[in-house]
């Protein structure tokens, strides 16, 4: 399998450095498209780890994932590559767990698979992660820092006649989705934080109760299902969905630029440059559309639920009812929130902030 990879420069409009620099790949193989959209919020110094996609042609099983280093949680440990270039502790680690997840699948046979769950994948990265010695436990003063700390959203698939057999795994708040012509996008992980309310954390930073690191107990969550073919799948990093006005936008922004590429190399470009004009943050994305012929049947299969989202979720000016911007987006969000949330795990009980 050989991915085509597209650096493009992104200016992000009214962000404090609008020279930061994206990469995007793609690819298309029977049955199988994918996309991976990387950007940085300051050029050289983006922590998320370049997205994952693997597919192994034999058994039409794969992988695809997002990992976001956790600088506020490890900026201050760091360490230095054999190039002399220092990097913290939090973009080693979003890059550590990437290679370990890559390696974990490649060593699996098909899921589902004794040697491919949630835990083996857990002892697999805490074995990885414990390899790389941490700095003088001087510099790591309180309970709040974290050595090598990241997020992990992983989607891993196999194609089963008229379906895909999915198994979400992730900690922190990234997130997976499927992408639905008839339900729109539907969150398939549940965030470990504090407030799990997506519109709520669009207004807040809530602290997270779970994430990867070196040296701590984690949890790698996980949840089953099966989707019906045609399907999208998406991981994703904050810096896509944390920094738009409701969730139903991270939709709208998907459909838009759909619709507006003329093929899968562009509709990546065009989800990179988008996504730099409104983050605040790195931003990675990771997607697979399974079972379309081509980019046009998946394109043209979209065109209605586009229309349909741009129209109730992403007015230009506010509704002519006198609602203030805060009503809308309840609004919205209530709207919007049943189908959203149907295929998402049950809430479990609540943590020690981690």
């Amino acid at each position: 399998m050989t991915q085509q990879v597209t650096e493009v420069k992104v200016c992000g409009a009214g962000l404090p450095d609008p020279s930061g620099t994206g990469v995007v790949w793609h690819y298309m193989a029977p049955r199988v498209l994918a996309i991976g959209v990387w950007t940085e919020r300051c050029e050289g110094r983006g922590e998320d780890a370049e997205p994952l996609f693997t597919h192994r042609m034999p058994d039409g099983e794969g992988i695809l994932g997002v990992f976001d280093g956790l600088g506020g949680a490890g900026a201050g440990a760091s360490c230095e590559l054999s190039d002399g270039t220092r990097r913290s502790g939090a973009w080693i680690g979003a890059r550590l767990v990437r290679a370990g997840v890559e390696a974990w699948f490649r060593s699996q046979g098909p899921d589902p698979d004794p040697g491919g769950t949630p835990e083996s994948l857990r002892g697999h990265l805490a074995e990885l992660l414990s390899s790389v010695p941490a700095p003088p436990p001087s510099k790591i003063v309180s309970r709040m820092r974290k050595w090598l700390p990241t997020t992990m959203a992983v989607l891993r698939y196999r194609l089963d006649g008229e379906a895909a057999e999915c198994r979400a795994l992730w900690a922190g708040d990234s997130r997976v989705y499927a992408l639905s012509r008839e339900s729109g996008l539907q969150a398939l992980t549940r965030d470990h934080t504090e407030e799990t309310d997506c519109l709520r954390q669009l207004t807040q930073d809530p602290p997270m109760t779970n994430l990867i690191c070196a040296g701590q107990e984690f949890v790698i969550d996980s949840h089953t299902l099966r989707l019906p073919l045609p399907c999208v799948l998406v991981c994703a990093t904050d810096g896509f969905f944390g920094y738009v006005g409701t969730p139903a936008h991270f939709e709208c922004h998907l459909l838009s630029t759909l619709q507006e590429a003329r093929d899968e190399q562009e509709w990546a470009e065009l989800l990179a440059r988008l996504v730099s004009s409104y983050t605040g943050d790195d931003a990675s994305l990771s997607l697979a559309a399974l079972g379309f012929a081509d980019f046009a049947q998946l394109r043209s299969g979209f065109i209605r639920r586009a229309r349909e989202a741009e129209a109730r979720y992403r007015p230009a000016d506010l509704p002519a009812e006198d609602l203030t911007a805060s009503e809308w987006r309840l609004r919205a969000w209530d709207e919007y929130r049943p189908a959203y949330e149907r295929l998402m795990p049950p809430a479990r009980p609540a943590k020690e902030p981690a």
